[in-house]
């Protein structure tokens, strides 16, 4: 959320992002972020993407689940683990800027565009792949429903109810609509806020129209190898928005300066877990918001990757 000034709304953990290259070295030891199973067709390789995580979080998540932990996962929903599963955005999310974020060079931003492409159509693969494997035989209908239809409402809803928890220092709807990682550093800004402030937000209004709301992402991708593994779905929306924050003392009283109104984009990223076993899933949580994806940072992911990979 482009609340700014971040740090004088005590919002500053929502700052704290570790760039994809760098957390794709950490979680080198995540056996819990798998390449795509077979399911989701060999030519759908998972890129890496701009992946973010509060620095706030725990250091040891990264660390490989051990044989209890997996033991104790098996015997809940898979639906009930949302909240600890949605901990980055998923390997591969391509998130096209805008033309002035395009490389200068001509040929560069060919490749960068026919790189977007590429993820676009694996992205199409893979969600028919996943899709096609939840039908029962092959001239019944998909168990999993998409409701693409529902994917923009929810993503405002969403975005619009943290943005006001968190003004409010709603700790408990913070952590009722948030993935873990993210409550973890939404609460810590709260926490870190000065004694005897308050803070107000309201969504102004909806802008450019014409172009936003949107998905920009919508991808969904295994946990594991199994059968059985847990699927991710994420998806990206695009929302543009015209902002309003104040500060107020604790007097009750606004702080001279603070009022300011402010018109931001977006790429708000939300998340669920689907159950391969009953093709239901869980609700939806933000997971964060995401940068859009840059030529270089694109390389250097790419080639995080491949090493993460080949470690393997």
């Amino acid at each position: 959320m482009a609340l700014a000034p971040a740090a004088r709304m005590g919002l500053a953990a929502r700052g704290r992002i570790v760039s994809g290259p760098t957390l794709l070295r950490a979680a080198a030891g995540v056996r819990s972020w798998q390449p795509p199973c077979p399911r989701a067709v060999a030519g759908a390789r998972m890129a890496s993407g701009s992946m973010r995580v509060s620095r706030v979080a725990s250091k040891g998540s990264g660390a490989a689940p051990s044989l209890e932990a997996k033991k104790k996962m098996a015997g809940q929903s898979v639906t009930s683990l949302a909240p600890q599963a949605l901990g980055m955005i998923v390997p591969g999310t391509f998130i096209l800027p805008q033309l002035a974020g395009f490389p200068k060079p001509l040929g560069d931003k060919l490749r960068f565009l026919g790189q977007w492409i590429l993820v676009k159509f694996q992205e199409v693969v893979s969600n028919s792949s996943i899709k096609w494997s939840s039908k029962p035989t092959f001239f019944t209908r998909a168990q999993l429903k998409a409701r693409r239809s529902t994917l923009i409402p929810t993503a405002k809803a969403l975005h619009r109810s943290m943005a006001e928890a968190l003004a409010a220092g709603d700790k408990a709807a913070i952590n009722r609509i948030c993935s873990q990682n993210l409550a973890i550093s939404l609460c810590a800004s709260i926490d870190s806020r000065p004694a005897g402030r308050r803070y107000g937000w309201e969504l102004v209004s909806y802008t450019r129209r014409l172009f936003y709301p949107s998905i920009r992402s919508h991808r969904m991708s295994p946990l594991g190898m199994e059968k059985t593994a847990p699927i991710v779905r994420q998806v990206v929306v695009a929302i543009s928005s015209r902002q309003r924050r104040v500060v107020y003392d604790k007097d009750g009283n606004v702080v001279p300066g603070s009022e300011k109104e402010m018109e931001v984009v977006e790429n708000v990223a939300m998340g669920c877990i689907i159950d391969p076993r009953t093709w239901q899933q869980s609700e939806w949580r933000l997971i964060g918001t995401v940068k859009p994806t840059t030529y270089d940072g694109w390389a250097q992911e790419k080639k995080a990757l491949a090493e993460l990979l080949k470690s393997r």
